[in-house]
């Protein structure tokens, strides 16, 4: 009996997150001790659309892979199978999952508009009304597209903008390190905003602001562990003195973070920006950091006013040490946010260097 050989379709096959040697030689053994336990799926052609590893290991072994064929009403169906099986796979790490799920968006997308397109005739117009059921039909699929990108890659929604512009606008090179794990999305993501805000910087918003909240990225004379690098471009004193200084009301109030080593430094921040220092507030974290001395465990916020934008109500006055978890690094308590809006409510606020945007905020930064 003449063997069927399963063929290969070099698009589909390219949407195989590649096996570890250690993984293959581990299916292959399975496959040769105890069988092959799940079917190569095929469409009509004899294409493989789900089990390229399967079908390599049998092919090796010289045993006759066992095949499931699938029918389709179109070959963007069929596409999205193949992404589909493939975002199920355990071993498929953060970039290639975004990947899939960004193609099977596409290819949601594209059967959307087919759909669409197919109830016009040839002048463009509807050869029958479309009810509102089929035009449900297709915003739900649109819809169902965003549902993947965001869902099926099993990320958090950072994480997928994030490892998107890896994809979008990243080197060959440092997507690779991605995949094997030689750098986090998180550090390839910034060595890509770094670069970009390095060539095209955000100019700091204009106006009236009265109160100003600011986490600086510090630039620390030697590396050591836990780092600022691959989360966001540490600057110069100089840089944060000049280049970002904010136009703000004649009236202010600044909210500073610093970290202990840059004490000095933040207040010639503060000083340069035209504030001049009051007090501070004490972050207490719950977990210990680094440190060449003491490791830290707080951080200061350090507050600076500039003319006469007066002190908050008593009652609002909140009390100089705040007890709060440590997040993502650099990321301060979402409490301060609380805090500064009950001191000094109903103001302009700008926050600068920021990581989120905030209702009722002016938010500038690499990551808003």
């Amino acid at each position: 009996m003449t063997q069927i050989v399963l063929k290969v379709n070099p698009e589909y096959e390219k949407l195989v997150p590649p096996l570890t040697t250690a993984e293959y030689n581990a299916l292959k053994e399975s496959i040769k001790t105890e069988g092959q336990q799940l079917p190569i799926i095929i469409n009509q052609d004899f294409e493989i659309l789900d089990g390229h590893h399967r079908n390599k290991a049998c092919l090796e072994l010289d045993i006759e892979p066992d095949f499931e064929v699938k029918h389709f009403e179109d070959k963007l169906s069929e596409r999205l199978f193949v992404v589909e099986a493939n975002l199920r796979r355990r071993q498929l790490n953060a970039l290639d999952a975004v990947a899939l799920s960004l193609e099977a968006e596409r290819i949601i997308g594209l059967r959307a508009k087919q759909k669409k397109e197919a109830s016009r005739n040839d002048f463009g117009i509807f050869e029958k009304p479309v009810s509102s059921i089929e035009q449900n039909g297709i915003v739900n699929e649109t819809i169902h597209a965003r549902e993947i990108a965001a869902e099926k890659a099993g990320v958090s929604e950072t994480t997928f903008h994030r490892a998107k512009t890896i994809l979008e606008k990243g080197s060959p090179e440092l997507q690779e390190k991605v995949r094997e794990g030689k750098t986090s999305i998180a550090h390839a993501y910034n060595v890509i905003t770094t670069q970009e805000n390095h060539k095209n910087p955000k100019p700091i918003p204009q106006g009236t602001f009265n109160v100003i909240y600011a986490d600086p990225p510090w630039q620390y004379d030697l590396q050591k562990r836990g780092s600022t690098l691959g989360h966001y471009k540490d600057l110069s004193v100089e840089d944060i003195c000049t280049t970002f200084k904010p136009k703000v009301a004649e009236d202010a109030i600044l909210f500073l973070w610093a970290t202990n080593p840059k004490l000095e430094e933040a207040l010639q921040v503060m000083q340069a920006w035209g504030f001049t220092y009051k007090t501070n507030l004490v972050w207490v974290k719950d977990k210990i950091g680094t440190g060449y001395y003491f490791r830290g465990q707080h951080e200061l916020l350090l507050v600076g006013i500039k003319g006469s934008i007066g002190v908050p109500e008593e009652h609002t006055r909140p009390p100089s040490v705040l007890h709060s978890p440590r997040n993502e690094h650099s990321q301060k308590p979402n409490e301060v946010y609380k805090l500064i809006e009950s001191m000094y409510p109903n103001r302009e606020y700008l926050e600068l260097f920021a990581r989120n945007n905030r209702e009722g905020w002016t938010s500038w930064g690499n990551e808003v």
